[in-house]
Order: structure tokens, then sequence, then C-alpha cells
């Protein structure tokens, strides 16, 4: 044949084929057009076994959209899914949807005490589960479309299209938390745990994805505010509170150096004679913008956000300069002791805080046996085992310990013999209902009957009317402290306002 002459080109085209083995593979085909030196046409083409590169391209764009630990869509997905939700609804308003963000309760747990190795197989079952509920079905007995996604760490998002409302929403949280809450078989032991759930739901206003999934993230953990292993519905009101938190958490960043922090001193007294023994400090908080912030806000966002380890070092030392500047003002007035607050946070530090409480007394030239550390009854009660070996070392530095806020926790008094405190402050909720309910008289009485004979003090706080102090005078209770003696009191008010008394 003489030489062809080319009338066009084609391809390249992909192409799948059976080979002759039987395998399906994909083809690359390119080929040309020509006529031949006879004068007929002719069709050249070959073909380019591609199937082991479009394998490559088909895992990678699985990769693309799968959460590399536990196979479940990721985010690119989430988002995708709800785009399209969100589309769909714009066009018929009766398909709603929701979004329900799932977060592992107590998670760092598992990491801490058996690696992150069983917590790595915790997520992935917890995710081989979330895949098997992918169409849940509701309490309307409807199936709904859903998918699951890992969100990152241990968080999770499952995104349900086709609900009428909120009730079918919760349903739904219901039968994840059933289905969650069953054993995990891990390497070294079977666990339990519980997902704290937060929803949002789709079509209620025109959300982006990113708001949706940032209010149920919201939800959530209002949800984990409430206790935990409960499901929570977004409201406006929660991104408010939110936005607040933020506010405030950015600003206790600042509030030391912008000096914004003041201490108060509230007096405790000898009910016996109405005199000033000793005071305790008490934080308070003015922001530029929020106003005065209650320390009832303020102090669980610095203990969650780690901040209240330098403003807890803060008050200590302040409260102990103040303490000796009374001294070396007025030492027949001054109060002979002083109490200081310590959070959760600063009891779980161990060893440091010895240290911090060492340097602030030496720092003031104030003798350890004029400070008294309080610790409240439910922080006491939670971690009792690592508290008591704190306790003992604070003993040990000559420093008193009260425990806070008695009659609020779990404690009975039995165990009060069990730690080192030297003084019980009995909590407002007893003082409040003495005069009103016998059965709360006999408790609290015999409550100052047994702090008496373990050679502890008792101190009632909030006392706030005569006929509370006769009570407590009568039931034997030495100490206390309220509105009936003085409100918390600036530092360069307080020995004029008690001098007299």
């Amino acid at each position: 044949m003489e030489r062809a002459l080319v009338d066009g080109r084609f391809g390249p085209l992909e192409s799948a084929r059976l080979h002759k083995d039987g395998r399906r593979i994909d083809v690359l085909m390119t080929g040309a057009r020509f006529t031949g030196a006879d004068g007929r046409p002719y069709v050249w083409i070959i073909d380019n076994d591609i199937s082991e590169r479009k394998a490559s391209e088909r895992a990678l764009l699985v990769a693309a959209e799968q959460d590399r630990l536990t196979g479940l869509a990721n985010r690119a997905v989430l988002t995708r899914r709800l785009d399209e939700l969100i589309e769909r609804h714009a066009r018929d308003p009766s398909q709603g949807f929701a979004v329900l963000f799932l977060d592992l309760d107590r998670f760092n747990l598992i990491n801490d005490t058996l690696g992150h190795e069983a917590g790595d197989a915790l997520l992935i079952q917890m995710a081989d589960r979330l895949s098997d509920i992918a169409n849940i079905v509701g309490a309307d007995g409807a199936v709904h479309e859903s998918i699951a996604t890992r969100f990152g760490g241990d968080e999770f998002i499952v995104l349900v299209a086709g609900i009428r409302d909120a009730d079918a929403a919760h349903a739904i949280a219901e039968r994840i938390h059933a289905t969650l809450a069953q054993p995990y078989r891990l390497p070294q032991r079977a666990v339990q745990s519980t997902v704290s759930i937060g929803i949002a739901m789709g079509g209620l206003s025109h959300a982006t994805p990113h708001e949706l999934i940032r209010n149920a993230d919201t939800a959530m953990y209002e949800a984990k505010r409430a206790g935990r292993g409960v499901t929570v519905l977004f409201d406006d009101a929660m991104h408010d509170r939110l936005t607040r938190l933020v506010r405030i958490e950015a600003g206790l960043r600042h509030a030391v150096e912008r000096r914004e922090f003041t201490v108060l001193y509230q007096p405790i007294v000898d009910l016996s004679t109405g005199r000033m023994t000793s005071v305790e400090a008490l934080l308070r908080w003015r922001h530029d913008e929020l106003g005065s912030v209650s320390p009832v806000e303020f102090i669980p966002v610095a203990e969650d956000s780690g901040l209240i380890v330098g403003i807890g070092e803060w008050v200590l030392n302040e409260s102990c300069r103040q303490w000796a500047a009374w001294q070396a003002q007025d030492p027949a007035r001054a109060p002979a002791g002083m109490s200081v607050n310590l959070s959760r946070v600063q009891v779980a530090m161990g060893a440091p805080l010895i240290g911090m409480v060492g340097v602030a007394l030496a720092k003031a030239g104030m003798p350890a046996s004029a400070l008294q550390l309080e610790i409240t009854e439910r922080e006491v009660m939670k971690s009792s085992a690592g508290a008591l070996p704190l306790m003992q070392s604070l003993v040990a530095l000559g420093v008193k310990l009260a425990m806070d806020d008695f009659g609020t926790g779990a404690s009975s008094l039995g165990c009060l013999r069990e730690f080192p405190f030297h003084t019980i402050k009995i909590d407002k909720s007893f003082v409040t209902d003495l005069a009103s309910n016998p059965h709360v008289m006999a408790v609290a009485h015999a409550t100052v009957r047994v702090i008496d004979s373990l050679g502890m003090t008792s101190v009632a706080e909030g006392i706030e009317n005569p006929e509370e102090l006769a009570t407590l005078q009568s039931l034997g209770c030495r100490y206390g402290q309220g509105y009936l003696f003085a409100k918390p009191l600036p530092a360069d008010q307080l020995l004029a306002a008690m001098g007299g008394v």
C-alpha cells in the first residue's frame, strides 16, 4: 500500500470495555481517518489501557470526599449537600431539613487513660454506627434521607433531609443517643460513652451552610452546659449568649493588664459580738464596653479557657498585699485573717499552686496562718482523691482550709473528718430556710454540732436579717457573714466601716 493521505484525526476518547480475559478495563482511544492509495477510506485506532490511572483518579476523588480515619463523608461533602438542601427548600418550602452536631462526651478521658489508639478505635466504631443509620426512621414513620460526616476530632454532623419540624429532629436525635450509648469494644476493654447533640433546623431562615453548622455547634455547647448526653435545639438567644461569651473571654485576656479587676472584701464576724475577725476576698470585673460582669458569668469562662490561673494568681497576690497593708495601717482594727477562693482549675494544678501560694505570702510578708483558702464542696467531692494530697501540702505550708458552700453538694457530715479543713462554711440556702423549715433547722443543728466535735469552725453565709442571726446563735454557730453586717467593700472603706462594730 502506498503512503496514506490523512483526512482527519479524532480522539482522545475514554471508554470502558471488556478485556479478552473478562476484566473490565478503561481505555483511551486515539485514531485517524485516512484514504488509502486505493482510494478507499480507512480508520486507524490505537487503544491504550488506562485502568491504573483511572483507578488512581477514582481513589483520589474518594479521598477528597472521605474522612481518612472513619471513612465517613468529610466537610466538603457536607457543605455541598447543605447547599443542595438550601436550594431545594427555596424551591419547595415543605422540604425541611436539620443539622445535628454531635460531640463525644469526655473523649479526652479515653485518650488520656487508654491512649490515642483506643480513642481512634472508638471514633471508628462510632462512625460505623452512624453509617448504619443513613436512613433514619423518625417518629412520623417516614424514612429520612441523611448523611453522616466527621467534622473533626470527636465531632460528627448528621444531616437529615425531608423532615417536617423540630419534633421529628428530636426523635432522630434520641435514636442516635440510643444507638451510640451501647458499649464499645476497645483493645483494652469495653467502654460506654454518650454524645451531646445540638440541632439547627434548616429552612427557617436564609442561612448559609456555615451559619447552620455554627448554630448547631452553638446548640451542642448548650447541651454540654446542660449536663452532657442530651439534645438542645438552637434558638437566636443562644447565638447572642455565645457572642457575649466570646467577648467576655477576649476581655478577660487583657483585664489584669488593663486594671479592670478589683477585689472587694466582705467581713466575717464573730456572731456573739458582731466584731470582724477576717474577710473574704471577692473578685469583681468592670469591662469598658460590657460594664459590670458578674463573677457567675465570667468565672466559668475563665476556668474553661485556662485564664483563671493567671487571674487567680493576681487575686491571691493582691489579697495578701492588702492584708499586709491593713496590718501596717491599723493593726488593732485590721482583720486577722484573709480568705481567698480557689477555682477547680487551681485545685487541679497541684504542686505549682503550692509554689504560687508560697510566693504570694513571701512577697506580702504575710504569715501562712493568716491565709485561708476556700474550696467548694462540689469540687472537693468531684476530685477528692486528687484534692486530698494538695490540701495536705497546703496545711503543711501553714495555710488554713475552708470547705465553701457546704450543703449544696453530695458530701455527708461523716466525710468531713477525711479532709484537713479548719472551717466549714454553711451555704446561704440553709440559712435562708432556717426560720420556715423545721427539717432544715434540724439538719443545721446537727451540722454545727458535728463541725464543732471535729474541732472545726462553722461559718454561716448569707445572713441578712436579725431573725437568721438569732437562730444561728441558738444553734451554736460561731461565725458568719452577710448583708446584715456588711456588703463586700472596697479595701479603703473596710476599716472605717467595721471599726465601730
